[in-house]
């Protein structure tokens, strides 16, 4: 018993860093935000993009840091750039400002996502756990997502009535709290067999081979990525739709609280019904719920009701969460298939075509909107991810069939 309740409070205190650094009070009204540094919606897309572009560019040196260095250091350095990007945005201002700190926030976001999973199978593998790490690795996303639920109702009340100043400020306390319970975890030691950043590169390389020659992973990575960033972009849009469509400023609120209220559920499930989900069996649901996602925004676009339109965008956020159960189920499975020193390559390279996907969209898509209308846009963008997942999503299926 006591064994049980030391690992749970030692993993409590990831859990609290990871949803106060997710506990991001901008988040609900980041537009609005852009807007005060001179931005507009379209380059709140090419922003992303980049920022995408900066983690892609930032895998392999991560991944190589994440398999040589304590990841509890990892953990570590990505709180603090976080803290660092906060104070710059609160006593500075403009175009530049704002690239900067997103660019900064790709390479935090990287850092966290190589460390978390890594850190936390190492942990329980070293207290014979490993076998729950669906479970925990479930309420790290349920934490993930909570934080910036929590900060959606927040951070559009507290924008309404004291500007983004004191929001910033009061993410900075918090970020600081996030540090020092990163300060306080345990340290595990698996930098196992110490290598040249120029050898890392070619075990990548490697590494990055022999996943495409087995269809047992290579299918899972490329359909979980294509559905990743997809969802990205729906998320992204849903500001830019609810201002078109003259929504009050505390529905930015309700509708992000709603979306990541919904990913928190699919982290909670994902460690509840572990032994009954089936991968398989939401392949082929997930493909068509995107195809009604578009359908959805399609539909907005076209209506100016908003408690339809309200409702039509939290089914959009079911779709998402449906999307994280699987991406849950499939990061976990991924590290059945590495070694404890291969862990990070692995990951680097699922979260990298991840993040390139969403890169090569949201870039896309601020090009794309200046030459057509929404719609189109939207109906562009349609067609590109019937095009990308139909012969995936075929493929995924019948990998998983054979396993």
């Amino acid at each position: 018993m006591f064994f049980k309740n030391e690992l749970k409070f030692q993993i409590s205190k990831l859990y609290i860093a990871l949803f106060l650094r997710t506990f991001m009070l901008l988040s609900p009204i980041i537009l609005l935000f852009y807007q005060e540094n001179g931005l507009t919606y379209k380059h709140l897309f090419l922003f992303q993009g980049i920022f995408y572009i900066t983690s892609i560019i930032s895998e392999i040196p991560i991944g190589y840091i994440s398999d040589n260095k304590p990841r509890k250091l990892l953990l570590c350095g990505s709180m603090i750039i976080f803290f660092a990007v906060t104070i710059l945005w609160l006593i500075c201002k403009g175009f530049w400002i704002i690239l900067i700190g997103e660019i900064l926030m790709g390479i935090s976001k990287v850092l966290v996502d190589n460390a978390t999973s890594g850190y936390l199978y190492d942990y329980l593998n070293k207290n014979n756990q490993a076998q729950n790490m669906v479970k925990y690795y479930g309420y790290v996303n349920f934490y993930l997502a909570f934080g910036t639920a929590a900060a959606a109702i927040l951070g559009s009340v507290l924008y309404m009535h004291y500007g983004s100043k004191f929001i910033l400020t009061l993410e900075l306390i918090l970020s600081a709290i996030a540090i020092i319970c990163i300060c306080l975890l345990p340290n595990i030691n698996n930098a196992q067999a110490r290598s040249s950043f120029k050898r890392k590169t070619t075990k990548f390389i490697s590494s990055t081979k022999e996943i495409c020659a087995n269809n047992s992973i290579k299918y899972h990575i490329l359909y979980s990525g294509i559905l990743t960033s997809f969802s990205i972009l729906f998320a992204l849009s849903f500001q830019p739709l609810m201002q078109k469509s003259l929504f009050p400023i505390f529905m930015f609120g309700v509708i992000t609280f709603f979306n990541h209220a919904i990913r928190a559920l699919s982290g909670i499930i994902s460690g509840k019904l572990q032994n009954k989900l089936k991968m398989q069996k939401m392949i082929i649901p997930l493909y068509f719920s995107y195809i009604v996602a578009f359908i959805f925004i399609f539909t907005i676009i076209n209506i100016k009701n908003i408690a339809i339109i309200s409702l039509l965008l939290i089914s959009i956020c079911v779709i998402i969460g449906f999307q994280l159960l699987f991406t849950i189920l499939h990061v976990s499975r991924l590290h059945k298939f590495v070694t404890a020193e291969n862990r990070g390559n692995i990951m680097s390279l699922n979260n990298g075509f991840s993040r390139l996907m969403a890169a090569i969209i949201l870039i896309s898509s601020k090009f794309l909107m200046d030459k057509y209308s929404i719609q189109n846009f939207y109906i562009t963008l349609f067609m590109v991810f019937i095009i990308l997942c139909t012969h995936i999503m075929f493929k995924t299926y019948k990998a998983t069939e054979k396993c």
